[in-house]
């Protein structure tokens, strides 16, 4: 995979879209746990934003090991993905903009202008900063091979 600390043009397109991403993290005995979860990216594509819950099992991993990685495939066009793998740099909670951003996600995949939050549940923002870059079908495109 090479390395590539941003995404392309055509990648940051990918992830505004409507797709669900699948992000890895690394359990406790080193084993991977993978989590299907709505995605975000910042326009310039050196950052992806991932929002969950504070308790939530990858965000317990991420406390431990920041390494993740980031799949996104295009539902209608499977030729077209990006593969991503890097750290979570920073964790943004409710008074940096975590509960404004899930609601923001919720308009993107459910067409609701609120995420249904839970009593008692924080969300945070989980920052990524890639290290390596795979792209196939955008006009980004990186050569190479998907592992």
């Amino acid at each position: 995979m090479p390395r590539v600390d941003k995404l392309s043009p055509g990648g940051v397109k990918l992830l505004q879209e409507k797709h669900l991403a699948i992000i890895a993290t690394i359990m406790r005995d080193g084993s991977p746990q993978t989590t299907p979860v709505w995605i975000d990216v910042e326009p310039d594509g050196t950052h992806i934003l991932i929002n969950t819950v504070m308790t939530h099992i990858k965000a317990n991993n991420i406390n431990r090991d920041p390494r993740v990685a980031v799949t996104v495939v295009d539902s209608q066009n499977p030729w077209r993905a990006v593969v991503i793998r890097g750290a979570v740099v920073e964790k943004l909670g409710p008074d940096h903009g975590a509960t404004e951003h899930i609601h923001m996600l919720a308009r993107k995949y459910m067409g609701r202008d609120e995420y249904p939050l839970l009593e008692g549940e924080t969300r945070v923002i989980l920052r990524i900063k890639p290290t390596h870059v795979f792209e196939r079908g955008t006009d980004g495109e990186r050569a190479g091979r998907w592992s």
